[in-house]
């Protein structure tokens, strides 16, 4: 009787993936979304909500927008040809993501009550359907990698400016059982096998792809062509692959030995200015912007930099993507950086063409106006190749890219 007991058990747990996969081939027309916002905005008149589908396009749509009830709670109904990917953002400070195949609830944060606040969305858990979970574990997977990276940086920092250097030795010299790359990719990769054969699975792809010919930005496109050609009415995995051939080939005119992209901005003073005219020197292109703490706190290891080989050949050019002039200018005022200030006329536009998603990001361009090095983020490591850069006089040259395998597109 035990035995035959855990056998119906066992048939039952295999025989549950048949069945979601029948329910999986059939859209789902609408469905309800429900929330709650622990702590809403105390400067805030109206407290809102906004509902947005992700389309794969780089761009998500907002599809709708309520406010926050007195009882802390919202509400949504989603109608829909499909389900997809939405994404909700509470009071511009907390953000949710889900899988619109069944009725959804999610308790949010939503404030952020820290004496020092910043706009960094936590993990938000959403209770919703089997494949939304895959969702709720990859999302987490990201935030858990994030907040290793940030542990890592600081100890990393601190490890440095402490006297004793058996901490920054022990660093350098210990072997990690996984290093965080190797932990993310790890849990990633048991995630993706167990949703293989998921629409959701799309949601992944998009990192998983990068712009770089690798075995995963081949095994990528492998699984979302199996995507395309399984369900039909997921236009989003057809969008995606459009938009990562695009990225890539993008990314592709910015290797190292690549001219610059010629683009003009509006400048502080009110003309209109290109980076043509900085032929002849090296020059450091900063894409910034008021409210990012990272890439103010980049500027005063600029200005060292820029005061130290400024006579050398070395210019600078900050770049913001602010879409508010006014904080764009203060934060100007507050710098008091001594070299040209740009300022994006297309945030959007700007962040594709020189395919960025955060900032500081920056670009070493030499006396040719030719590509150099691209940096993510201001670091020691950074700053010391661009010194080793300027004092042998580097030049740049294209790299070999190993030529892109026929996948049938």
């Amino acid at each position: 009787m035990r035995k035959a007991g855990r056998t119906g058990v066992l048939l039952a747990m295999l025989a549950a993936p048949a069945g979601l996969f029948a329910q999986v081939n059939k859209p789902v027309k609408s469905i309800t979304v429900k929330g709650t916002v622990e702590f809403t905005d105390p400067k805030a008149e109206v407290q809102k909500v906004w509902l947005s589908k992700d389309n794969f396009s780089g761009k998500p749509v907002l599809v709708d927008s309520t406010v926050v009830g007195k009882d802390n709670t919202f509400t949504f109904h989603i109608k829909q040809d499909h389900q997809g990917v939405y994404i909700i953002n509470a009071l511009n400070w907390d953000r949710a993501t889900l899988w619109s195949d069944a009725d959804a609830k999610v308790a949010m944060r939503g404030y952020d009550t820290a004496r020092y606040k910043v706009k960094i969305p936590h993990y938000n858990y959403v209770e919703g359907s089997y494949d939304n979970n895959f969702i709720n574990m990859v999302a987490l997977n990201g935030e858990l990698n994030y907040r290793r990276m940030i542990d890592e940086y600081n100890m990393e920092y601190y490890a440095k400016k402490a006297t004793d250097t058996t901490w920054i030795a022990y660093m350098k010299n210990t072997k990690k059982y996984n290093p965080m790359r190797d932990d993310y990719k790890i849990r990633e990769d048991v995630l993706i096998r167990s949703f293989i054969d998921r629409p959701v699975l799309v949601y992944a792809l998009r990192g998983m792809a990068g712009t770089e010919n690798t075995a995963q930005y081949e095994k990528a496109m492998k699984m979302l062509e199996t995507l395309i050609a399984r369900y039909p009415w997921l236009t989003e995995a057809q969008k995606l692959k459009q938009t990562i051939l695009t990225n890539r080939a993008q990314a592709m005119k910015l290797k190292t030995g690549q001219p610059m992209p010629s683009v003009k901005y509006p400048s502080a003073q009110g003309t209109t200015e290109g980076l043509e005219k900085y032929k002849g020197k090296y020059l450091l292109v900063d894409f910034w912007a008021s409210w990012c703490g990272p890439c103010r706190q980049a500027i005063p290891k600029v200005k060292e930099l820029y005061s130290a080989y400024k006579d050398k050949g070395f210019e600078v050019v900050s770049i913001s993507i602010d879409t508010d002039q006014k904080a764009w200018k203060k934060a100007m005022t507050e710098e008091a950086m001594p070299w040209e200030q740009l300022l994006s006329d297309n945030k959007d536009k700007t962040m594709e063409q020189f395919q960025f998603s955060g900032i500081p990001t920056m670009y070493l361009i030499d006396r040719e106006g030719k590509i150099l090095e691209r940096f993510t983020g201001y670091s020691e490591e950074a700053e010391a190749k661009v010194k080793d850069i300027i004092a042998k006089g580097t030049v740049a040259e294209p790299k070999k890219t190993a030529a892109m395998p026929m996948m049938g597109f």
